[in-house]
Protein backbone atom coordinates (compact mmCIF):
# COMPACT_ATOMS: atom_id res chain seq x y z
CA UNK A 1 0.00 0.00 0.00
CA UNK A 2 2.56 2.18 0.84
CA UNK A 3 4.58 1.98 -2.48
CA UNK A 4 1.45 2.06 -4.31
CA UNK A 5 0.34 5.69 -2.40
CA UNK A 6 3.78 7.05 -3.14
CA UNK A 7 3.39 6.20 -6.92
CA UNK A 8 0.15 7.39 -7.29
CA UNK A 9 1.51 10.63 -5.18
CA UNK A 10 4.06 11.28 -7.48
CA UNK A 11 1.68 11.29 -10.75
CA UNK A 12 -0.32 13.78 -9.15
CA UNK A 13 3.18 15.91 -8.46
CA UNK A 14 3.51 15.62 -12.17
CA UNK A 15 1.06 17.49 -13.66
CA UNK A 16 0.62 20.09 -10.25
CA UNK A 17 4.54 21.24 -10.42
CA UNK A 18 4.56 21.01 -14.34
CA UNK A 19 2.19 23.80 -14.16
CA UNK A 20 4.03 25.84 -11.51
CA UNK A 21 6.87 25.78 -13.46
CA UNK A 22 5.28 26.11 -17.23
CA UNK A 23 3.52 29.93 -16.22
CA UNK A 24 5.50 31.61 -13.67
CA UNK A 25 6.71 33.42 -16.61
CA UNK A 26 3.54 36.19 -15.74
CA UNK A 27 5.11 36.98 -12.65
CA UNK A 28 5.15 41.01 -11.71
CA UNK A 29 7.86 41.14 -9.58
CA UNK A 30 10.12 43.43 -10.87
CA UNK A 31 12.14 41.75 -13.94
CA UNK A 32 11.37 38.25 -12.21
CA UNK A 33 10.60 35.44 -15.02
CA UNK A 34 12.05 32.01 -14.42
CA UNK A 35 11.89 32.05 -10.61
CA UNK A 36 15.20 30.01 -10.51
CA UNK A 37 13.59 26.34 -9.80
CA UNK A 38 15.62 23.80 -9.22
CA UNK A 39 12.74 21.09 -9.14
CA UNK A 40 14.53 18.97 -11.82
CA UNK A 41 17.22 17.75 -8.62
CA UNK A 42 14.05 15.49 -7.00
CA UNK A 43 13.45 13.46 -10.36
CA UNK A 44 14.37 9.72 -9.69
CA UNK A 45 17.42 8.51 -11.62
CA UNK A 46 18.57 10.37 -14.59
CA UNK A 47 16.07 12.75 -16.33
CA UNK A 48 16.11 15.49 -18.66
CA UNK A 49 13.64 17.94 -19.34
CA UNK A 50 13.03 20.94 -21.71
CA UNK A 51 10.35 23.64 -21.13
CA UNK A 52 8.93 26.23 -23.50
CA UNK A 53 6.76 28.87 -22.26
CA UNK A 54 5.12 32.19 -23.70
CA UNK A 55 3.20 34.90 -22.12
CA UNK A 56 1.45 37.89 -23.65
CA UNK A 57 0.65 40.44 -21.78
CA UNK A 58 -1.47 43.90 -22.28
CA UNK A 59 0.02 46.46 -20.27
CA UNK A 60 -1.27 50.32 -21.37
CA UNK A 61 -2.16 53.60 -19.61
CA UNK A 62 -2.16 56.96 -20.12
CA UNK A 63 0.38 60.07 -19.12
CA UNK A 64 -1.64 63.51 -19.73
CA UNK A 65 -4.56 61.96 -21.91
CA UNK A 66 -2.31 60.57 -24.06
CA UNK A 67 -1.96 56.73 -24.50
CA UNK A 68 1.14 54.66 -24.32
CA UNK A 69 -0.19 52.22 -26.18
CA UNK A 70 0.51 48.10 -25.24
CA UNK A 71 3.78 48.55 -23.73
CA UNK A 72 4.70 45.26 -22.77
CA UNK A 73 5.78 42.68 -25.75
CA UNK A 74 5.29 39.05 -25.41
CA UNK A 75 8.04 36.49 -24.86
CA UNK A 76 9.35 33.32 -24.82
CA UNK A 77 11.13 31.19 -22.18
CA UNK A 78 13.40 28.42 -22.88
CA UNK A 79 14.17 26.27 -19.90
CA UNK A 80 16.54 22.57 -20.19
CA UNK A 81 17.92 20.79 -17.46
CA UNK A 82 19.75 17.42 -17.19
CA UNK A 83 19.80 15.38 -13.78
CA UNK A 84 22.37 12.49 -12.96
CA UNK A 85 22.03 10.40 -9.89
CA UNK A 86 26.12 9.90 -8.85
CA UNK A 87 25.07 7.68 -6.06
CA UNK A 88 22.64 6.00 -4.27
CA UNK A 89 22.66 9.78 -2.12
CA UNK A 90 24.09 12.42 -4.75
CA UNK A 91 22.29 14.36 -7.40
CA UNK A 92 23.63 16.27 -9.84
CA UNK A 93 21.86 18.84 -12.14
CA UNK A 94 22.70 20.88 -15.03
CA UNK A 95 19.87 23.93 -15.22
CA UNK A 96 19.60 26.25 -18.38
CA UNK A 97 17.16 29.38 -17.80
CA UNK A 98 16.24 33.12 -18.43
CA UNK A 99 15.76 34.51 -14.80
CA UNK A 100 15.09 38.22 -14.96
CA UNK A 101 13.95 40.18 -18.51
CA UNK A 102 12.11 43.03 -19.63
CA UNK A 103 10.66 43.65 -23.09
CA UNK A 104 8.84 47.70 -22.74
CA UNK A 105 8.00 49.49 -25.98
CA UNK A 106 5.74 52.68 -25.95
CA UNK A 107 3.72 54.27 -28.56
CA UNK A 108 5.76 57.23 -30.85
CA UNK A 109 3.00 60.08 -29.24
CA UNK A 110 3.33 59.20 -26.00
CA UNK A 111 5.15 62.10 -24.09
CA UNK A 112 8.11 60.40 -22.74
CA UNK A 113 8.57 59.14 -26.34
CA UNK A 114 9.30 62.93 -27.39
CA UNK A 115 12.43 63.91 -27.75
CA UNK A 116 13.33 67.87 -26.19
CA UNK A 117 16.11 68.96 -28.46
CA UNK A 118 15.45 70.67 -31.78
CA UNK A 119 16.14 68.72 -34.25
CA UNK A 120 17.11 66.06 -31.78
CA UNK A 121 16.74 62.05 -33.13
CA UNK A 122 13.49 60.65 -32.82
CA UNK A 123 12.72 57.15 -30.86
CA UNK A 124 10.66 55.93 -28.63
CA UNK A 125 10.80 55.17 -25.09
CA UNK A 126 11.56 51.51 -24.86
CA UNK A 127 13.95 49.06 -22.74
CA UNK A 128 15.08 45.29 -23.28
CA UNK A 129 16.89 43.20 -20.83
CA UNK A 130 18.26 40.11 -21.41
CA UNK A 131 19.84 37.16 -18.91
CA UNK A 132 20.89 33.80 -19.66
CA UNK A 133 22.31 31.76 -16.82
CA UNK A 134 23.24 28.49 -16.22
CA UNK A 135 23.39 26.40 -13.40
CA UNK A 136 25.73 23.46 -11.85
CA UNK A 137 23.68 22.55 -8.69
CA UNK A 138 24.04 19.00 -6.31
CA UNK A 139 21.94 17.49 -3.74
CA UNK A 140 23.82 15.30 -1.02
CA UNK A 141 20.56 13.32 1.12
CA UNK A 142 21.07 12.28 4.39
CA UNK A 143 19.15 9.78 6.44
CA UNK A 144 15.39 10.46 7.87
CA UNK A 145 14.77 12.89 4.54
CA UNK A 146 17.26 15.68 5.23
CA UNK A 147 19.42 16.45 2.10
CA UNK A 148 21.10 19.65 1.48
CA UNK A 149 21.66 21.51 -2.25
CA UNK A 150 24.98 23.31 -3.43
CA UNK A 151 25.47 24.50 -6.63
CA UNK A 152 27.40 27.54 -8.68
CA UNK A 153 25.55 29.29 -11.48
CA UNK A 154 27.07 31.49 -14.40
CA UNK A 155 24.89 34.36 -15.98
CA UNK A 156 25.04 36.99 -18.78
CA UNK A 157 23.28 40.08 -18.56
CA UNK A 158 22.48 42.63 -21.13
CA UNK A 159 20.29 45.72 -21.55
CA UNK A 160 19.21 48.55 -23.80
CA UNK A 161 17.27 51.77 -22.81
CA UNK A 162 15.93 54.53 -24.49
CA UNK A 163 14.81 57.37 -23.11
CA UNK A 164 13.50 60.05 -25.65
CA UNK A 165 12.20 62.57 -23.49
CA UNK A 166 15.63 62.51 -21.54
CA UNK A 167 18.08 64.78 -24.89
CA UNK A 168 17.06 61.72 -26.89
CA UNK A 169 19.11 59.31 -24.34
CA UNK A 170 20.54 55.98 -25.38
CA UNK A 171 22.12 53.40 -23.25
CA UNK A 172 23.57 50.08 -24.60
CA UNK A 173 25.55 47.53 -22.25
CA UNK A 174 27.78 44.32 -23.26
CA UNK A 175 27.24 41.36 -22.40
CA UNK A 176 29.31 40.01 -19.28
CA UNK A 177 29.05 36.56 -17.36
CA UNK A 178 29.82 36.59 -13.91
CA UNK A 179 29.15 34.31 -11.29
CA UNK A 180 27.04 33.64 -8.30
CA UNK A 181 25.88 30.07 -6.10
CA UNK A 182 22.78 28.74 -4.51
CA UNK A 183 22.39 26.45 -1.26
CA UNK A 184 20.40 25.14 0.21
CA UNK A 185 18.18 22.28 2.58
CA UNK A 186 15.27 20.10 2.16
CA UNK A 187 13.01 17.60 4.14
CA UNK A 188 11.18 14.08 2.29
CA UNK A 189 8.67 11.92 3.46
CA UNK A 190 7.84 9.72 0.40
CA UNK A 191 5.25 7.97 1.73
CA UNK A 192 2.66 10.36 2.12
CA UNK A 193 4.74 12.48 -0.67
CA UNK A 194 5.68 15.25 1.19
CA UNK A 195 8.71 17.58 0.81
CA UNK A 196 9.71 20.92 1.92
CA UNK A 197 12.80 22.79 0.29
CA UNK A 198 14.44 26.49 0.81
CA UNK A 199 16.98 27.59 -1.49
CA UNK A 200 18.86 30.80 -1.39
CA UNK A 201 20.28 32.50 -4.43
CA UNK A 202 22.94 35.03 -4.14
CA UNK A 203 22.93 37.92 -5.65
CA UNK A 204 25.37 38.66 -8.81
CA UNK A 205 27.33 41.35 -9.68
CA UNK A 206 27.82 42.94 -13.02
CA UNK A 207 30.16 45.47 -14.42
CA UNK A 208 29.05 46.83 -17.75
CA UNK A 209 30.91 48.48 -20.33
CA UNK A 210 28.45 50.87 -22.46
CA UNK A 211 27.89 53.10 -24.83
CA UNK A 212 25.15 56.13 -23.48
CA UNK A 213 24.04 59.03 -26.32
CA UNK A 214 21.91 62.08 -26.38
CA UNK A 215 21.69 64.82 -28.12
CA UNK A 216 23.04 68.42 -26.45
CA UNK A 217 21.22 71.26 -26.09
CA UNK A 218 22.16 74.10 -28.11
CA UNK A 219 24.52 75.77 -29.03
CA UNK A 220 25.14 71.82 -30.26
CA UNK A 221 24.39 72.01 -33.48
CA UNK A 222 21.00 70.31 -34.30
CA UNK A 223 20.89 66.55 -34.37
CA UNK A 224 24.47 66.03 -33.05
CA UNK A 225 24.59 63.03 -31.29
CA UNK A 226 27.28 62.81 -28.16
CA UNK A 227 28.33 59.01 -27.48
CA UNK A 228 29.85 58.70 -24.20
CA UNK A 229 31.47 55.38 -22.98
CA UNK A 230 31.00 54.66 -19.72
CA UNK A 231 31.15 51.78 -16.49
CA UNK A 232 28.26 50.81 -14.37
CA UNK A 233 27.69 48.28 -11.99
CA UNK A 234 24.41 46.48 -12.02
CA UNK A 235 23.33 43.75 -9.49
CA UNK A 236 20.84 40.80 -10.16
CA UNK A 237 19.00 40.66 -7.09
CA UNK A 238 19.31 37.82 -4.16
CA UNK A 239 16.15 35.77 -3.51
CA UNK A 240 15.06 33.17 -1.03
CA UNK A 241 12.37 30.26 -2.75
CA UNK A 242 10.20 27.81 0.35
CA UNK A 243 8.59 25.41 -2.13
CA UNK A 244 6.27 22.66 -0.13
CA UNK A 245 3.73 19.63 -1.35
CA UNK A 246 2.28 17.12 0.98
CA UNK A 247 -0.59 14.64 0.01
CA UNK A 248 -3.66 15.28 1.80
CA UNK A 249 -6.19 12.16 0.08
CA UNK A 250 -5.56 9.61 -2.17
CA UNK A 251 -4.55 10.59 -5.31
CA UNK A 252 -4.40 14.13 -4.56
CA UNK A 253 -1.30 16.71 -3.71
CA UNK A 254 -1.45 19.88 -2.36
CA UNK A 255 1.47 22.11 -2.86
CA UNK A 256 2.64 25.84 -2.72
CA UNK A 257 5.85 28.27 -3.03
CA UNK A 258 6.83 31.41 -1.80
CA UNK A 259 9.51 33.45 -3.09
CA UNK A 260 11.16 36.78 -1.35
CA UNK A 261 13.33 38.84 -4.16
CA UNK A 262 15.82 41.56 -3.04
CA UNK A 263 14.34 44.28 -5.21
CA UNK A 264 14.92 47.62 -3.44
CA UNK A 265 19.30 46.32 -4.37
CA UNK A 266 18.93 46.27 -7.60
CA UNK A 267 19.94 50.32 -9.01
CA UNK A 268 21.22 50.84 -12.26
CA UNK A 269 22.35 54.53 -12.78
CA UNK A 270 24.42 55.30 -16.04
CA UNK A 271 26.71 58.42 -15.13
CA UNK A 272 25.75 60.32 -17.93
CA UNK A 273 22.04 59.90 -17.89
CA UNK A 274 20.77 63.41 -18.37
CA UNK A 275 18.24 63.47 -14.95
CA UNK A 276 21.11 62.93 -12.76
CA UNK A 277 18.98 60.15 -10.93
CA UNK A 278 18.66 56.29 -11.10
CA UNK A 279 17.49 55.03 -14.47
CA UNK A 280 16.55 51.91 -12.82
CA UNK A 281 15.86 51.46 -9.00
CA UNK A 282 13.16 50.03 -6.79
CA UNK A 283 11.46 50.58 -3.22
CA UNK A 284 10.35 47.73 -1.97
CA UNK A 285 11.31 44.41 -2.52
CA UNK A 286 8.67 41.21 -3.33
CA UNK A 287 6.97 38.21 -2.09
CA UNK A 288 5.56 35.93 -4.67
CA UNK A 289 2.81 33.09 -3.41
CA UNK A 290 1.45 30.35 -5.33
CA UNK A 291 -1.30 27.23 -4.04
CA UNK A 292 -2.30 24.49 -5.80
CA UNK A 293 -3.98 21.01 -5.45
CA UNK A 294 -2.71 18.39 -7.94
CA UNK A 295 -5.11 14.87 -8.50
CA UNK A 296 -4.71 11.96 -10.77
CA UNK A 297 -7.36 11.10 -12.63
CA UNK A 298 -6.07 7.74 -14.23
CA UNK A 299 -2.68 5.73 -14.81
CA UNK A 300 -2.06 8.11 -17.31
CA UNK A 301 -3.45 11.58 -16.85
CA UNK A 302 -3.17 14.34 -13.83
CA UNK A 303 -4.40 17.56 -13.27
CA UNK A 304 -3.70 20.50 -11.45
CA UNK A 305 -5.26 23.82 -10.67
CA UNK A 306 -3.61 26.86 -8.81
CA UNK A 307 -3.36 30.17 -7.86
CA UNK A 308 -0.63 32.89 -7.30
CA UNK A 309 -0.73 36.10 -5.29
CA UNK A 310 1.82 39.14 -4.80
CA UNK A 311 0.65 41.85 -3.33
CA UNK A 312 0.78 45.35 -4.17
CA UNK A 313 3.63 47.36 -2.83
CA UNK A 314 1.85 51.34 -3.56
CA UNK A 315 5.19 52.29 -4.67
CA UNK A 316 5.16 55.12 -7.85
CA UNK A 317 6.73 52.85 -10.43
CA UNK A 318 9.22 52.99 -13.14
CA UNK A 319 7.59 53.36 -16.70
CA UNK A 320 9.95 51.06 -17.45
CA UNK A 321 7.52 48.53 -15.49
CA UNK A 322 4.33 50.07 -14.82
CA UNK A 323 2.51 47.31 -12.72
CA UNK A 324 2.04 46.53 -8.95
CA UNK A 325 1.60 43.20 -7.92
CA UNK A 326 -0.93 40.73 -9.35
CA UNK A 327 -2.95 37.72 -8.53
CA UNK A 328 -3.66 34.19 -11.00
CA UNK A 329 -5.14 31.19 -11.68
CA UNK A 330 -3.84 28.58 -13.67
CA UNK A 331 -4.98 25.02 -15.15
CA UNK A 332 -2.14 22.46 -16.02
CA UNK A 333 -1.79 18.86 -17.01
CA UNK A 334 0.79 15.51 -17.49
CA UNK A 335 -0.26 12.58 -19.51
CA UNK A 336 3.26 10.01 -18.14
CA UNK A 337 4.17 7.65 -21.06
CA UNK A 338 6.64 4.89 -20.39
CA UNK A 339 9.45 7.06 -20.08
CA UNK A 340 8.45 10.27 -20.53
CA UNK A 341 5.94 12.84 -18.77
CA UNK A 342 4.57 15.61 -21.01
CA UNK A 343 3.01 18.81 -19.40
CA UNK A 344 1.10 21.65 -20.34
CA UNK A 345 -0.19 24.63 -18.92
CA UNK A 346 -2.49 27.84 -19.41
CA UNK A 347 -2.13 30.91 -16.68
CA UNK A 348 -4.11 33.97 -16.47
CA UNK A 349 -2.71 37.00 -14.54
CA UNK A 350 -4.69 40.03 -13.35
CA UNK A 351 -1.37 42.74 -13.42
CA UNK A 352 -1.98 45.27 -10.36
CA UNK A 353 -2.66 49.05 -11.27
CA UNK A 354 -0.21 51.23 -10.94
CA UNK A 355 1.19 54.90 -11.15
CA UNK A 356 4.95 55.69 -12.29
CA UNK A 357 7.52 58.45 -11.39
CA UNK A 358 6.19 60.80 -14.14
CA UNK A 359 2.26 60.50 -13.15
CA UNK A 360 0.89 58.08 -15.82
CA UNK A 361 -1.40 55.93 -14.52
CA UNK A 362 -1.67 52.03 -15.73
CA UNK A 363 -4.60 50.38 -15.39
CA UNK A 364 -6.34 47.03 -15.94
CA UNK A 365 -3.80 45.31 -17.12
CA UNK A 366 -3.36 41.10 -17.57
CA UNK A 367 -1.40 38.58 -19.23
CA UNK A 368 -1.94 35.24 -20.36
CA UNK A 369 0.78 32.68 -20.22
CA UNK A 370 0.36 29.31 -21.63
CA UNK A 371 3.89 26.12 -21.78
CA UNK A 372 4.88 22.65 -22.71
CA UNK A 373 6.94 20.60 -20.90
CA UNK A 374 8.76 16.98 -21.89
CA UNK A 375 10.26 15.69 -18.77
CA UNK A 376 12.32 11.87 -20.58
CA UNK A 377 14.06 9.31 -17.79
CA UNK A 378 17.24 8.19 -19.17
CA UNK A 379 17.09 5.08 -16.56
Amino acid sequence: MEISRRTQMKNALSGALALCALTTAAQAGGLDRSGQGINILFEEGDAIQFRLGWTDPRVSGSLGGMPSGNVANSFVLPHFAYKKALSDRLDFALIYDQPFGADITYDAAYPLSQNPVPGGRRDVLRAKADTDALTAVFRYRFDRGLSVIGGLRAQRAEATVTVPAAAGYSVTTDSPVDFGYVVGVAWERPDIAARVALTYNSAIDHTLQQSESLNPPPPAPPGFVATLPSTSTISTPQSVNLDFQTGIAADTLLFGSVRWVDWTALVYNPPNYPPLTNLVDYDSDTVTYSLGIGRKFSEAFSGAVTLGYERRTGDSLSDLGPTDGFWSIGLGGTYSLDKAKISGGVRYTDLGDATTNNGARFTGNSAWSVGLQITYALN
